[in-house]
């Protein structure tokens, strides 16, 4: 059993909302998150502590509890707002002690929730937070700027993930219908409704994160939907452009739709078979992908290599390719987006086959 002991007087007000919850119920999320069994807390009747059935630790309410602090791994005052994942962290380099004495990394924080504006800055950090290494260029300069504010809005709601999950999908479809009932004259609308389905996609993941909802369901409704989103846009614009006597975007529509179609199987087997089940891409690690954990050298002799490799990744991301098609659109030239897609998603076909039939596939990806 691992113990954690929140210990009294509180360092701010433990029952203060901060980002959807209280900080007291978000501490003790946390601390389950990081392994802990069974938390000691000191200075709040068992009847004022939560009961929610994201709780699944041992709870208890103490007067004193000094006889059994030394079997507490980590300590902290209730009331404090700290990064997510910081318990874990400490946990997994076998620190024990005080969250306020840790030395922190990175992102880090530890916020006493005191008064509004303490609070709003825990909020703003956690938030930030969300932020990962690997979200590609145009998720960290425009769609993560645009998702963070709404998930802001939406964190006090009865919003979950799948059910923002299904919302932004449904910008998605309305997308496809759009140019498909529209044709030619309807893809700047489409390339629009294709770019907020983008960013608010964003939000059912960091809603997940900072209110603690997880599930397999929501891994692959995610993953699935988006991959609909994605063949389906590319597969009626390239209609459309032929439709409109642009011959050869017929063969690459074909092309590239079956290719993408490949691909998502050799995915799916993957995520089944590698990666535990999970629907998250985050779950395996295809040989020769760049690992976003890792530490990236300088660019020197050499790293001319890397710098292309990130860059055809870059072009290759969901949030690059699905903004792509609004630029090409508004300046008349949408053939230029179905044309990076359809190589994309030929390219991606191609080397999912290669590696399963001459590398063994992907293989499970190491926790950062």
């Amino acid at each position: 059993m691992r113990r954690a002991l929140l210990t009294a007087p509180a360092a701010g007000d433990p029952f203060a909302r901060v980002a959807g919850m209280t900080v007291l119920l978000r501490q003790l999320l946390s601390l389950q998150d990081a392994g802990v069994t069974e938390v000691l807390v000191e200075g709040i009747p068992a009847e004022q502590l939560p009961a929610d059935a994201r709780l699944t630790l041992q709870l208890r309410s103490v007067s004193m509890p000094a006889a059994e602090r030394s079997g507490a791994a980590l300590t902290a005052r209730s009331g404090l707002v700290w990064q997510r994942m910081l318990p874990k962290r400490l946990a997994k380099a076998g620190y024990t002690g005080d969250i306020e004495s840790a030395p922190l990394v990175g992102d880090e924080f530890v916020i006493a929730a005191t008064d509004p504006a303490s609070r709003r800055y825990a909020e703003d950090r956690l938030l930030q937070s969300l932020l990962k290494a690997t979200d590609g260029l145009i998720s960290r300069s425009i769609n993560r700027r645009i998702s963070l504010r709404v998930t802001r809005l939406l964190l006090d709601t009865s919003m979950t993930p799948n059910q923002m999950t299904l919302v932004a999908a449904l910008f998605g479809v309305a997308a496809i219908l759009v140019v498909a009932l529209g044709g030619v004259h309807r893809i700047v609308l489409g390339a629009v409704l294709l770019q907020m389905q983008s960013i608010l996609d964003g939000c059912d993941g960091e809603i997940s994160r900072l209110k603690y909802i997880r599930s397999r369901l929501g891994e692959w409704l995610d993953q699935i939907l988006d991959d609909l989103v994605n063949v389906g846009f590319f597969s009626v614009t390239g209609w459309a452009l032929y439709q409109s006597g642009e011959t050869l975007m017929l063969p690459l529509t074909i092309a590239g739709t079956a290719m993408h179609i490949i691909y998502q199987v050799a995915l799916y087997i993957a995520l089944i078979t590698r990666g535990g089940g999970s629907g998250s891409v985050a779950s395996i690690h295809w040989p020769g992908q760049i690992d976003p954990h890792a530490p990236k050298p300088e660019l020197a002799p050499g790293g001319i290599l890397r710098l292309i490799k990130e860059t055809l990744e870059m072009a290759g991301r969901r949030d690059f390719f699905t903004f792509f098609y609004l630029p090409a659109a508004l300046v008349g030239l949408p053939e230029l987006a179905v044309m990076l897609c359809g190589l994309i998603f030929i390219l991606y076909g191609l080397a999912s086959s290669l590696q399963w039939l001459l590398l063994g596939g992907p293989r499970p990806a190491r926790s950062a």
